[in-house]
């Protein structure tokens, strides 16, 4: 799912650096040593290094920034630390469409992709 932009605050990149740096450049989920800006993904010596460090935020709030509400994943843990919730919100969304459906439409049901 794309960023909200409008929900980070003006200085989120260097949030987000100072995260990554408190990391060490290391999923703090998994241990994967990751990139850091600049670095080539094929850096001579640095194996393993094809990894991109984003940071989450826990309670999934883009506004609340407090160091205890954020952490260094690696994109496949980020990934897999979102999943429930998006999946979460997309079934939200569903049940809002059908119950629209039903509001508009009293005893129509909803056909397979509307």
């Amino acid at each position: 799912m794309p960023m909200e932009k409008d929900r980070y605050p003006a200085d989120w990149k260097r949030i987000a650096l100072a995260a990554k740096e408190a990391a060490g450049w290391k999923c703090q989920q998994c241990g994967k040593q990751c990139r850091r800006p600049g670095e080539r993904l094929d850096t001579p010596g640095k194996a393993g290094h094809q990894f991109t460090l984003t940071v989450h935020h826990k309670d999934h709030q883009p506004e609340n920034c407090s160091v205890e509400n954020l952490i260094a994943l690696c994109a496949p843990c980020h990934l897999k630390a979102d999943a429930r919730w998006h999946a979460e919100r997309r079934r939200k969304k569903r049940g809002g469409q059908e119950h629209e459906t039903e509001l508009h439409h009293p005893g129509r049901e909803q056909q397979p992709g509307v």
